[in-house]
C-alpha cells in the first residue's frame, strides 16, 4: 500500500497570488512616472515635480489609510479586501490616460495611494508573517523579486508604447495588463490560515501543532516607550527618502543627460534588474546572517552606486553600471526596512508596529518624493539629490546596527 501523497502546503498558493500581485500591479506602479515624465510634462505644459507630485499623493493616500488596512486585513476576509484594492489601482491607472490637467494626476495618485495602503507595503509584509513562520525573509525577498522583475518589463514596454502609440495608450494597456494578472488570485486565492485550515508554513500541519511558547518581542506600548523602536524608524524612513531618489533614474537620464527614452529606459530596468537581486539576496543574508549584513550591502551598494552616477555627469560611461549598482541597493526600503523592524523589535506585536512605522515611512515619502524632482527644476541637475541618497543609505546602516543590536534579536524585550 502506497502512501499519500502530501499535498503542497498552503502558504505556497498564498506565495504563487502574492508572486501575481507584484508581476503586475507592484511593477505597473513603480513605473507610473520613470519614462512618462518627459512626455507628459512636455504634453501638458508643466514642471516636472507637479507631474510627480501623484507619487506624493499616493504615498500620503497610503498612510492615511495603513493602520485601519492592518485591522481588516488581520480580520477581514484578507483575498476579497485585497482584491477590491488591486480593482481600485487598476482604475487609476486607467484614468490617468484621460487626463488633460496635470493637477488630475493626483486624483490617480490617491485611489492608487490608498489601493497600495491594502495590497502593498503593509499587507505582503503582513501576509508573509501569517503564512511563514520559516523562511519569511526569502519568501519576502522573492516576492519583491517579482515586483522588481515587473518593473524591468513595464519599463521596457512603456518606452516602446510611448514612442509608438503615445503615453496615453500606454497607460491604458498598463491598466489591463494588471486587471488580468494581477486581481484574479487575490480575489481566489488568498486566505488566513484559520480560513484555510491550516498552519503557516514552518509552524507544524494543524493549528495544534503550533509551538504554545508566545512570540518574543515588544508590544506595540513597550515599543513606543523605547529608544529601540524610534531608532529603527528613523532608519526606515531614511530608507523610505532614499528611495525616492532611485525612481528619478530615466528622467536624469533624458532631461540632465540628453540620452533617449529608451536609454533612459535602460538606466531604469538596470535599477530593477539590480532590485530583483537584492530583494532576494536581502531575504536570504537576514534569514542566515542577520539585519546588519543587509543594512551593510545598501550603504555599499549606494556609496558605489550613487558616486558612479555623480561621476556619469562628465561622461556617461558611468551610467549603466551605476545604475545597476543603485539597483542592488534599491530594495532597502521595501525588504529591509520590515526586516529589521521584526529583528529589532520581534514578532509579538509586528503588525501593529509595522502599519503605524508605515504611516510615518509614507508620509516623509509624501514629502519627499516631489521635492527630489525640485533638484533639477531649481538647479538643473540631480547631483544633490545623489548626495543626499548616499548620506541616508549610511545613516540607515548606524541607526539599523544600532537598534539591532539593542532590540530583540539577541535577548528579547
Amino acid at each position: 500500500m502506497t502512501a499519500p501523497r502530501r499535498r503542497p502546503h498552503y502558504a505556497f498558493a498564498v506565495l504563487a497570488a502574492c508572486l501575481l500581485l507584484k508581476l503586475g500591479l507592484g511593477g505597473a506602479v513603480l513605473c507610473l512616472t520613470g519614462n512618462f515624465v518627459a512626455p507628459v510634462t512636455a504634453a501638458l505644459h508643466c514642471p516636472v515635480s507637479r507631474f510627480t507630485l501623484l507619487v506624493s499623493v499616493e504615498a500620503a493616500a497610503m498612510a492615511a489609510l495603513y493602520t485601519p488596512a492592518a485591522k481588516l486585513l488581520r480580520r477581514g476576509p484578507i483575498g476579497r479586501i485585497m482584491g477590491a484594492a488591486a480593482l481600485a489601482e487598476v482604475a487609476g491607472i486607467a484614468l490617468m490616460a484621460t487626463y488633460r490637467s496635470p493637477w488630475l494626476f493626483s486624483l490617480s495618485g490617491a485611489v492608487i495611494g490608498a489601493g497600495m495602503a491594502f495590497t502593498g507595503f503593509v499587507a505582503v509584509p503582513l501576509l508573509v508573517d501569517l503564512w511563514f513562520a520559516r523562511a519569511a525573509g526569502f519568501a519576502l525577498g522573492l516576492i519583491l523579486a517579482a515586483e522588481g522583475i515587473s518593473a524591468v518589463f513595464f519599463n521596457w514596454l512603456t518606452a516602446r508604447l510611448i514612442v509608438g502609440l503615445g503615453w496615453r495608450a500606454a497607460y491604458l494597456v498598463m491598466a489591463l495588463i494588471c486587471l488580468v494578472v494581477s486581481v484574479p488570485g487575490l480575489f481566489l486565492i488568498v486566505k488566513s490560515p484559520a480560513a484555510a485550515g491550516c498552519a503557516p508554513y514552518g509552524a507544524g500541519e494543524s493549528p495544534a501543532a503550533r509551538p504554545a511558547a508566545p512570540v518574543r518581542g515588544f508590544t506595540r506600548a513597550a515599543a513606543l516607550r523605547s529608544p529601540v523602536f524610534w531608532t529603527a524608524w528613523a532608519a526606515c524612513m531614511m530608507y523610505s527618502v532614499g528611495y525616492s531618489v532611485q525612481q528619478y533614474l530615466a528622467s536624469f537620464a533624458t532631461m540632465e543627460l540628453g540620452r533617449s527614452i529608451e536609454q533612459g529606459a535602460l538606466a531604469a530596468a538596470l535599477v530593477s534588474i539590480g532590485c530583483v537581486v537584492s530583494s532576494a539576496l536581502l531575504g536570504l543574508l537576514n534569514d542566515r546572517l542577520g539585519a546588519r549584513a543587509g543594512l551593510l550591502l545598501g550603504a555599499v551598494c549606494a556609496l558605489a552606486g550613487y558616486g558612479m552616477l555623480i561621476g556619469s555627469i562628465g561622461g556617461a560611461d558611468l551610467l549603466l553600471p551605476g545604475a545597476l549598482l543603485v539597483g542592488l541597493g534599491g530594495s532597502m526600503y521595501t525588504v529591509q526596512a520590515p526586516l529589521l523592524t521584526r529583528a529589532a523589535l520581534g514578532g509579538r506585536d509586528y503588525a501593529a508596529i509595522w502599519s503605524l512605522m508605515m504611516t510615518g515611512n509614507s508620509l516623509i515619502g509624501a514629502f519627499s518624493f516631489s521635492p527630489v524632482g525640485l533638484f533639477y527644476d531649481l538647479g538643473g541637475s540631480y547631483r544633490g539629490a545623489f548626495w543626499m541618497a548616499i548620506c541616508l543609505a549610511v545613516g540607515a546602516l548606524l541607526l539599523g546596527s544600532f537598534a539591532v543590536a539593542r532590540g530583540s534579536e539577541p535577548n528579547g524585550s
